[in-house]
């Protein structure tokens, strides 16, 4: 299975601090740009939400999600490398 190449991550950081601690933008084989990405503190540390829409119900819905673990762990480690090397 080929993954796609991350091309480009883009770390913004939150006007107000909170929950938040970054917002990102990834490129993907410099075709596709993700958008709505956030790095998140939680009990076990840094973790990244994929971009999200609230339902009619108040649940929250992926709009954009890899389709395998692999896939979601190449974004995910690309995201925090680059938010790490921002602080």
């Amino acid at each position: 299975m080929n993954l796609v190449e991350i091309t480009e991550v883009r770390i913004y950081k939150p006007k107000v601090e909170g929950a938040v601690k970054a917002y990102a933008t990834v490129s993907l084989d410099n075709e596709y740009i993700v958008k709505g990405l956030k790095i998140l503190e939680g009990e076990n540390g840094l973790w990244v939400s994929m971009p999200s829409r609230k339902a009619k119900d108040g649940s929250f819905q992926d709009v954009f999600h890899p389709a395998s673990r692999e896939a979601r762990e190449k974004i995910v480690n690309a995201i925090l490398e680059a938010y790490r090397e921002q602080e």
